[in-house]
């Protein structure tokens, strides 16, 4: 793909990941999509678009965070090249267990015919540990 697709690809991501919709959602990625966590955090790699949509539908969101409480997603800032976005955002929200969370996060984003393959995320884990009570 070329960057300008790449770039439009991603935005659209951002503003359909808030509605929560899987359908949507699924739209966008290709049928062997793939989630890649950090190794370090207590998720799995994903393969599958129904699954990884589903997962970032609000499957993920809900576990871990209480949506009664303020959250906020800012994406600070998207660089596209080629088949390739870099997307960094930060998180605040309230975890499961009352702790604030705040963090930063780079996504990468891998695209092939006009669909969203590969997600990357690179996280703070340790800090997200610590809110979240993983340890």
């Amino acid at each position: 793909m070329d960057t300008e697709a790449t770039r439009s690809l991603i935005q659209r991501y951002y503003e359909v990941l808030p509605k929560g919709k899987a359908e949507l959602i699924a739209e966008l990625l290709t049928e062997d999509c793939e989630f890649n966590p950090p190794p370090t955090a207590p998720l799995e790699p994903m393969k599958g678009r129904d699954a990884v949509a589903k997962l970032f539908a609000g499957d993920l969101v809900r576990a871990m965070f209480d949506l009664k409480q303020p959250f906020t997603l800012d994406v600070r800032r998207m660089l596209a090249d080629g088949d390739t976005a870099v997307v960094q955002q930060r998180l605040i929200a309230t975890a499961k267990n009352g702790n604030a969370y705040d963090n930063e996060y780079c996504w990468v984003y891998t695209c092939r015919n006009g669909q969203i393959a590969r997600m990357e995320e690179y996280a703070d884990t340790l800090l997200a540990s610590r809110a979240m009570g993983w340890s």
